[in-house]
């Protein structure tokens, strides 16, 4: 609850809300009344409430709300009735996301459709946050302040929000869509990670217009957009827009959510035929008649208008507001003069218009509390024009602050915990929320984010790392965005035995000013070790960096196989009995467990086996290498050993294959390549090239030898493994192998659905048996029937789903014993 009484806030002003908006309200209201009455069911239930902008939470019971925000812009007023929203119906904490959402958290659903209705009472809205939508329409935060700004993109960024909410072209898309606009070369809004982004251009006339970059995402499977129209004017934007949903909404995929993305339809296209299907839907539009909407330059300002303030902030008299002292206002005196330094430093950027400043309020993992949300409405209204922005780095930033008002504003900060410096700069690392609400979150990424402050201190930040950005997401799906960061990680579960450890993937590398690239995943850390690891990456950096080197340029020239070679000592796992601490997430009571996030993703867990193989391989040349260096040289050796094992099982994975003893490993490896026609000869019979492994007399050279093979044959195995794609296949031509020739592999026997062919997996687990169903499936001709038997628990909740994912029919799915421990699934092949 906040801390301020109530009697000294301002007032919230409210409108009346229209009627349509008011029916929609109560179109939500009436279908919770009848979900808690047990009428309608939660499954049919959650696919309209995320169009509402709502997400159920990880917590039975409660809601997560996510309030659009276009382009960050909100004013005092709304920021006001958020903040009592949070106060009275949620935690008391907002949640700014890198959307320029805000994000509320434990709302009770009865609860959800008043908190709708003082939305609307301010003019904001959650419609369309959520879901198969266009989600908030994004842009830079100093958008018509920026000093290196083409022009203002604020006014078209909203009226494209404007345009395509509730629009009945966007409300049943095959994915969600997302689209930024950035005024400047400097790419604040990161539009090459974009379904459409839009860059702020003048032609050679002058004129005003856009570039237009498509096809861009991040998530599992992340993309960089690319360029479909050099210039696009004004007049031309939404049509633009329009045409490309109306290309998404006919071509997208909508049997395989994992493969519903735009960037998917132009994978599957090309560039060049999904440039034409545009064209084709633009210029239908315009032929029929559908009007290039007239966005004239200079009509749409901030909504509300900008107020351009007085020296002394918005034109009246400096009052204290009842949230803080404003002693030292006229003068302009700091608390700390280095303080105010620093943070001025950091955290103030100088506005194009002279005299003025915008100042950045960094928000530790985006989140604010109540009171801090009502003091920052009355400074907006006192120093400057009564405007905020969200930031899509987590923070909110106010603008058109006078220059000799930039103390005071900041000594109110501090007064009430908002006056951090550091914003937007390394330490102030963007987080989502993860475990802590939500339903697909694995990690705990806010409690790591607090974890690495040892290594990034607020308001410390060298001047070498100046420019350097970390990004933490709970799960693969990028929410955070650490596909595009510096040093970006992202949350997964690792099983050793009986208990399952919290482990990021550590992706090194990535950028969007200057030549946008995605980060390369580098290697897979246990939660607990990863700040060891970053700590490790800079002081590397430091030791070995040429001169005026920054860490992303030293992250490209070093490359992915020295920096995993330097990070593999922190990817080592104990086991649950060495060390339990390994086994309980950063801020976490209890052992970590994924047993609530529901089905998992076959495929995604096969390709989790090989890259742990390959891991696990990697991990014992390390170790190889280790005791050369202490000339324990028969020990060495059967580390190497061992590590071509692990190599040999990654690729195997693709087979539905896992043996039990490593004779039989190497046996199974060496007849697949052979049939396969799969790597060079030097690599066959590999048990061969070890000889006895018991011997006590290698010599120097002799063990060198070994290692050296090993290593070229984890290199092959890794570069196999790494263009393996999520239909695990692998051909000659994908590794390069010379020699023998694939083999051919006869199909089954027609099966009908009266006799279909039954393929026992009862007692294959996760994800093997889906590999074995696939690899089954492709000997099989279209329409045929495959009867799999599995097991209850992981197998039964996971393959069907995955089939399905993958465009098979599951017909029929039922137990075949009275205690429901083994299941079949009747499936029905059907082509890609």
């Amino acid at each position: 609850m906040s801390t301020s009484p109530a009697t000294t806030r301002s007032p919230i002003q409210t409108i009346p809300i229209p009627h349509e908006i008011i029916e929609e309200i109560e179109t939500f209201e009436d279908e919770v009344a009848r979900v808690q009455s047990g009428d309608t069911p939660m499954d049919v239930f959650k696919p309209f409430r995320l169009q509402y902008g709502i997400y159920g939470q990880r917590q039975p019971d409660v809601q997560m709300i996510r309030i659009r925000v276009p382009f960050g812009g909100l004013n005092a007023n709304q920021l006001r009735q958020v903040a009592e929203i949070t106060d009275t119906y949620a935690t008391g904490v907002g949640h700014v996301t890198t959307r320029q959402d805000i994000q509320l958290h434990f709302v009770p659903l009865p609860h959800v459709g008043t908190v709708m209705r003082k939305l609307a009472e301010v003019g904001l809205t959650t419609r369309e946050a959520c879901a198969n939508t266009v989600r908030n329409v994004t842009a830079c935060a100093l958008a018509g302040v920026c000093p290196g700004e083409v022009f203002d993109v604020t006014p078209y960024s909203k009226a494209v929000a404007d345009h395509l909410l509730r629009n009945p072209l966007n409300q049943s898309l095959p994915r969600k869509f997302k689209i930024a606009f950035s005024g400047c070369k400097q790419d604040c809004a990161l539009t090459p990670i974009h379904d459409v982004g839009l860059l702020a251009a003048r032609n050679a006339e002058g004129t005003m217009g856009f570039k237009m970059v498509v096809g861009g995402g991040l998530g599992s499977t992340p993309r960089l957009a690319k360029t479909l129209r050099e210039f696009v004017p004004i007049e031309e934007l939404i049509p633009s827009i329009e045409a490309m949903l109306k290309v998404f909404d006919n071509l997208g995929n909508r049997k395989n959510r994992s493969k519903a993305r735009m960037k998917f339809v132009l994978d599957k296209l090309g560039f060049d035929e999904f440039s034409k299907r545009w064209k084709e839907s633009y210029d239908s539009m315009i032929q029929s008649g559908a009007t290039k909407v007239g966005l004239i330059p200079g009509l749409y300002p901030d909504d509300p208008p900008l107020i351009m303030p007085a020296k002394n902030g918005n034109g009246t008299s400096v009052q204290s507001n009842g949230h803080g002292s404003s002693n030292g206002s006229q003068n302009g005196a700091a608390t700390s003069s280095e303080a105010f330094t620093a943070w001025g430093s950091t955290n103030v950027v100088t506005q194009r218009q002279a005299g003025f400043k915008a100042a950045a309020l960094r928000l530790r993992s985006g989140d604010l509390t109540t009171n801090q949300m009502f003091v920052l409405a009355d400074l907006a209204e006192r120093y400057a024009n009564g405007n905020i922005r969200t930031t899509i780095n987590q923070n909110m930033m106010v603008r058109w602050i006078p220059d000799n008002q930039l103390a005071p504003f900041y000594d109110e900060l501090v007064a009430h915990g908002l006056g951090d410096p550091g914003a937007e700069g390394v330490e102030d690392i963007v987080a989502c929320p993860g475990t802590d609400t939500c339903g697909l979150g694995i990690t705990s990424s806010k409690g790591l984010a607090r974890a690495l402050a040892e290594v990034f201190p607020a308001g410390k930040t060298p001047d070498d790392l100046k420019g350097v950005d970390v990004k933490i997401s709970g799960c693969h799906n990028s929410c955070a965005q650490h596909h595009i960061a510096t040093i970006g990680l992202h949350g997964v579960g690792k099983r050793i035995g009986d208990h399952v450890a919290p482990v990021y993937e550590l992706h090194l590398g990535g950028q969007v000013d200057g030549t946008p690239k995605i980060a390369q995943l580098i290697v897979k850390v246990p939660a607990k070790n990863v700040p060891a690891a970053v700590q490790h990456l800079l002081d590397l950096y430091r030791q070995t960096r040429k001169e005026g080197e920054s860490l992303p340029a030293f992250i490209n020239r070093t490359g992915k196989v020295q920096l995993k070679d330097e990070l593999i000592p922190y990817t080592i796992l104990p086991s649950y009995q060495d060390d339990k601490e390994f086994y309980f997430d950063w801020e976490g009571d209890e052992e970590f467990s994924v047993e609530d996030l529901g089905p998992g993703e076959c495929a995604g867990g096969a390709l989790e086996m090989i890259d742990n193989r390959i891991l696990e391989a990697e991990q014992e040349l390390y170790q190889a290498r280790l005791l050369v260096e202490k000339h324990q040289y028969a020990m060495a050796i059967n580390k190497a050993y061992r590590a071509v094992v692990a190599g040999a099982k990654a690729i195997l994975v693709t087979e539905g294959i896992d043996p039990n003893t490593d004779a039989d490993t190497l046996k199974e490896f060496d007849d697949m390549i052979k049939a396969k026609g799969l790597l060079q000869a030097e690599y066959h019979n590999v048990a061969d090239k070890f000889g006895d492994l018991g011997t006590k007399d290698a010599s120097t050279d002799f063990t060198q030898s070994k290692l050296t093979f090993a290593k070229g044959f984890i290199d092959v195995c890794r570069t196999v493994t790494e263009q393996i794609g999520q239909d695990l296949k692998l051909t000659p031509s994908e590794v390069g192998a010379e020699g023998t020739a694939p083999s051919t592999v006869a199909p089954s026997q027609p099966s009908t659905a009266e006799d279909p062919e039954v393929y026992d997996l009862r007692g294959v687990s996760c994800p093997m048996n889906y590999v074995k169903t696939k690899l089954k499936l492709e000997m099989m001709d279209e329409g045929e029937q495959l009867e799999v038997w599995l097991d209850a628990g992981e197998p039964i909740r996971n393959v069907p789903m995955s089939l399905r994912n993958d465009g098979h029919k599951v017909l029929e799915q039922k137990p075949m014993d009275a205690n429901e421990q083994h299941f079949k699934v009747l499936v029905e092949k059907v082509e890609g």
